[in-house]
């Protein structure tokens, strides 16, 4: 997915200045992103985890996350991680609303053109990890009990209606409930843009008023009549993609350091109270990126780094598509031993494991794509 990001320097002492950044730094972003993604769909899966406030909220769970810090000081990147990782996936959605508005925002594509573009780019990646997970799954534990155990939720997980499915949201691949949600963006993207163009920027607060109210109100019907969880769809995250458009449509921003001081203090009451905990997952964007930024800045400052990150960014889909199958079976030798390095160990492993699948995948996109272009000529 081509995406243009942009810069967060540190201006005056009231706020932030908001600049667009080269495309290194970019993938920079995203490098830190799917990392955190990565290393939390790994230790939320280890025992003792505190659980996190990602689909839905539960006020014990930021207690369960300080009595572990406490008792266990030595599990505090097992912990952290698997609390607060998933926010990697709010970053995701941010940079996919901004770096659409970016590319497709100022022109008219036509629905249907800007659809083909999106599902030509985005369905290679999906198709070739579908494979690897077939593959790797049918090796483990053979190929005819997947495809008979999880053929069909495959395929709906690959097509994005595995969503509107309780029982088939996180089957077989727990992070694709993240497809439906992203090509049912795409379905709305060009509309918002027409709307945008239409009425301005109150059209973007109008938006993030309703998807407060949307997650408020409608989130509770939907679960309790319907089984059906509002942050499995995109009316869950639109709020977020809203952000994201409204800094693609300005080349500088300064953001005033209160606003950023009240999101870190938003930030920390949502995780005690439901009520505050809705507009947090929006607000902790204004100070989760900057950190992120100052992060990679210092990280890029080293020559090894600075490839290991590009590196990353450049893999991000294919690292976020097969991450969750290539877990077993190093979290399965994480679970036996209650040692606090044996999951620092282990999900090194399942990274290197995991950064080499999307190599290869990778590779083969581009030979196919190469084979099919001599074809055609």
């Amino acid at each position: 997915m081509a995406i243009k990001h942009f810069e967060i320097k540190k201006g005056s002492s009231s706020g932030y200045v908001w600049r667009r950044i080269t495309l290194d730094e970019g993938l920079c972003l995203r490098a830190l992103a799917i990392g955190m993604i990565m290393v939390h769909n790994f230790m939320h899966w280890l025992p003792g985890s505190p659980g996190e406030n990602e689909f839905g909220f539960q006020a014990d769970r930021v207690g369960l996350l300080m009595d572990g810090l406490w008792q266990n000081p030595l599990h505090a990147v097992r912990l952290l991680a698997s609390y607060f990782g998933h926010y990697g996936v709010q970053v995701f959605f941010f940079l996919s609303g901004y770096g659409l508005t970016i590319k497709y925002g100022a022109g008219d594509h036509g629905w249907w053109k800007f659809q083909l573009k999106r599902w030509k780019a985005f369905y290679p990646p999906i198709i070739l990890s579908a494979l690897g997970y077939l593959i790797y799954e049918g090796w483990r534990i053979g190929w005819g009990d997947v495809l008979q155990d999880h053929g069909l939720n495959l395929l709906r997980q690959m097509i994005g209606v595995s969503n509107f499915i309780p029982e088939n949201v996180y089957r077989p691949i727990g992070p694709w409930w993240f497809i439906g949600v992203i090509l049912q963006f795409y379905l709305i993207a060009p509309l918002l843009w027409k709307w945008l163009q239409k009425y301005g920027d109150k059209f973007l607060y109008l938006l993030l008023a309703v998807a407060w109210v949307l997650q408020s109100l409608l989130g509770h019907f939907l679960y309790t009549r319907f089984d059906l969880n509002i942050n499995h769809t995109i009316l869950g995250h639109i709020g977020i993609c809203a952000m994201g458009i409204w800094f693609a449509r300005r080349d500088q921003v300064t953001v005033p350091g209160w606003l950023i001081a009240l999101s870190v203090v938003l930030f920390v009451a949502g995780n005690f109270h439901y009520v505050l905990w809705i507009p947090s997952r929006v607000m902790l964007l204004l100070f989760l990126i900057p950190l992120m930024r100052t992060l990679g800045r210092y990280l890029m400052a080293n020559r090894y780094g600075h490839g290991i990150l590009l590196l990353l960014g450049q893999l991000s889909v294919y690292l976020f598509l097969c991450n969750g199958y290539l877990r077993r079976p190093m979290v399965d030798f994480a679970k036996q031993d209650s040692h606090w390095w044996s999951s620092l160990w282990t999900c090194v492993v399942f990274i290197l494991i995991t950064v080499v699948w999307a190599l290869m995948l990778r590779a083969l996109e581009k030979r196919f794509f190469l084979v099919l272009g001599r074809v055609r000529t």
